[in-house]
């Protein structure tokens, strides 16, 4: 099957004029948002670069490479973008970027031109610092979220600076940050958006989701999961979503990498695994037993034992990994025993997934943490 690099070479070469903007050409756009342009010698300008110009400042910036954000596949996406025909002349600007250990908050949100009068505005996911993770567990109890108020106030800025429609986008909370900057930006800038892209990102807690608001747009949302989905199993959501095939297992398949394209669309399936489903279920009959108190001190704590690791981002863990783990076992052996009992919890619902898809999913978990 095709990944983004075989859609880039094969639809690489028609305009959005001749071939309409996709769901993959979104999801391309919502992965673009994870490359770390912030730290670019030469900050990206207010008004609009190409990407062919992007690209050349990136791939020349040697300490952006060395860059513990960067990661070989963007490099490669970045690159493939900018010599196509379909992405390279795109204009890219008004970057905004925001890591606050204080306000536990991790954001970053682009726009890209497609034309005078089209515009795509992508939130970036969870990188791989502690503080962006401590966000998602702070989405278990709170709502609204720092980072979602400040996507809501981005969009706002950015529909004063440009004419024409909107389309937004992001992938993982990403995809979150878009719904909710969508639904709550106002009723006179909701009819300017003509499209919101939500790839596996989690959904929302009751309250939001009946709003007017949100039912406002919820006809323009578009939602993708995987078949196995976890990330975006989480929480509810009114629109529908379609289900696309992964070449990854278990919780491997939340990376837009391996989703599989046919064409100028995604390979879509029926339904999500059972893996995906236990897991779902699992979640939900564990957090209806919790307090929105016992999971803001449940966060808290998995936070804390996190951060006497000493280190800032995921990748200076497992480079550390003995270390690191040496730590994490000490600080979790001084727990009450409540919340140690809700750690392990957490790790066996991980662990155990369903039928023959156990396996699968303790190998994408050994992944992950080696």
């Amino acid at each position: 099957m095709a990944d983004f690099f075989d859609y880039l070479v094969w639809r690489g070469d028609l305009t959005f004029e001749k071939d309409a903007f996709n769901a993959v050409d979104g999801a391309i756009l919502a992965q673009f948002a994870y490359i770390p342009f912030e730290y670019l010698k030469t900050p990206l300008p207010d008004g609009f670069t190409s990407i062919q110009e992007l690209c050349a400042n990136a791939l020349s910036d040697t300490d952006l490479s060395k860059d513990r954000r960067w990661k070989e596949s963007d490099d490669r996406l970045l690159a493939e973008m900018a010599k196509s025909r379909r992405f390279g002349k795109l204009g890219v600007g008004f970057c905004s970027s925001r890591l606050d250990e204080k306000m536990q908050t991790q954001f970053f949100a682009v726009t890209i031109r497609l034309d005078d009068e089209l515009f795509y505005i992508s939130f970036r996911g969870t990188d791989n610092t502690l503080v962006g993770w401590k966000e998602d567990l702070n989405m278990s109890y709170l709502c609204p979220i720092p980072g979602q108020e400040m996507a809501a106030a981005y969009l706002k800025r950015i529909s004063q600076k440009v004419n024409g429609r909107l389309m937004l986008g992001g992938h993982s909370k990403g995809g979150n940050l878009a719904v909710f900057a969508g639904a709550f930006c106002g009723k006179e800038l909701q009819d300017r958006i003509f499209a919101i892209f939500n790839y596996d990102g989690p959904g929302f807690f009751d309250n939001i989701l009946q709003t007017d608001d949100y039912d406002r747009i919820c006809p323009k949302i578009h939602t993708y999961v995987p078949q196995f989905s976890v990330v975006g199993m989480l929480f509810e959501r009114k629109e529908k979503y379609t289900i696309v095939h992964s070449t990854q297992s278990g919780f491997l398949q939340h990376n837009l990498y391996s989703w599989d394209i046919l064409g100028k669309q995604f390979v879509h399936l029926k339904t999500v695994t059972n893996g995906s489903r236990f897991v779902d279920s699992t979640i939900k009959d564990w957090a209806k037993d919790m307090t929105p108190e016992q999971f803001e001190s449940f966060a808290e704590t998995i936070y804390k034992v996190l951060s006497e690791t000493n280190a800032q981002t995921l990748r200076e863990m497992k480079e550390n990994r003995f270390d690191s783990m040496r730590r994490i076992l000490h600080s979790i052996g001084g727990l009450d025993n409540q919340t140690r009992t809700a750690a392990f919890k957490v790790l066996q619902l991980l662990a155990h997934s369903a039928g023959k898809e156990a396996k699968e999913t303790v190998e994408a978990i050994g992944a992950l943490t080696r």
